[in-house]
């Protein structure tokens, strides 16, 4: 087993157990085990031939018979799995409405699968599923980041659509100047302002390109994501292989480099940016 996989492992493990502990139906079996228990054992008559041990092994018993039901329920692994992405990647962060329901979605498919690999019975399958999750995160991680920066450019819009507009004003303003300027020295000077004016818009420029390139990369993986989901529950036992897992894995591995170059590349389009 791969240290990937063991890490994805245990963290679901781990989070389905605490909410199976913590959900309310375990309260009140030990909330009731606990004031049965108490009673009977001060003597307060409840079922007479039932000692106060008996309640506390009853209790016991239906606690454990809830825990053991809840970490096979695959519906309530969804849930568990859906309530941990959403707490990992926090959608409500984001301000722009369409990309909370992107992330969302994203964060849907990802507890979908939790589920499917759940419900599966064949180690082969469970094992080439759950490597599958692993790689699955990674994209997710990425498909995050890339729509925080999306958001930030939103909020951002007005001042960068403000600072362009004053830019090509400006360069016409320092065109017409250097036009009529007679002196050499002042029109070096012009020529220079209206140099890193110039590569303040190509940058401007740059970012808006980007930006359009990451709304259309962020829909791409969100269908290619739905596309995947598809592929990995339709998927049967006897059509598993090492070819065709490997196939699907590749798929997210090129999806994941995709992204991680993008997101290179807007970091370099913003430092670039703040610079000028």
């Amino acid at each position: 087993m791969s240290k990937a996989r063991e890490a994805l492992e245990e963290r679901v493990q781990n989070a389905i157990w605490q909410e199976s502990i913590m959900r309310w139906e375990s309260a009140v079996v030990l909330a009731l085990t606990a004031m049965l228990t108490t009673f009977s054992a001060a003597g307060v008559p409840i079922v007479e031939f039932v000692p106060f041990w008996g309640w506390l092994l009853g209790g016991a018993l239906a606690e454990a018979g809830l825990v053991y039901s809840s970490v096979r329920d695959p519906e309530f692994g969804r849930l568990v799995v859906s309530k941990m992405l959403k707490n990992e990647f926090k959608p409500e962060r984001l301000r722009d409405k369409k990309l909370q329901r992107q992330i969302n979605e994203a964060l849907d498919y990802r507890s979908r699968i939790e589920k499917g690999i759940r419900e599966r019975s064949d180690s082969v399958l469970k094992d080439e599923l759950t490597q599958t999750a692993s790689q699955i995160d990674d994209w997710l991680e990425n498909i995050y980041d890339l729509a925080r920066r999306i958001d930030r450019y939103q909020q951002e819009r007005e001042i960068l659509h403000r600072d362009r507009v004053r830019a090509e004003s400006r360069m016409k303003q320092l065109q017409a100047d250097f036009d009529r300027a007679k002196n050499p020295a002042i029109k070096d000077q012009i020529q220079a302002t209206l140099n890193s004016i110039e590569r303040q818009l190509q940058t401007l420029q740059t970012l808006e390109a980007t930006i359009q390139r990451a709304r259309l990369q962020l829909e791409n993986s969100l269908t290619h994501l739905g596309t995947i989901y598809s592929q990995t529950m339709l998927v049967d036992a006897k059509d598993i292989d090492r070819g065709s897992a490997r196939r699907l894995r590749h798929e997210i591995a090129e999806e994941v480099t995709e992204l991680n170059d993008l997101l290179l590349s807007m970091d370099e389009v913003y430092t670039a940016e703040s610079a000028g």
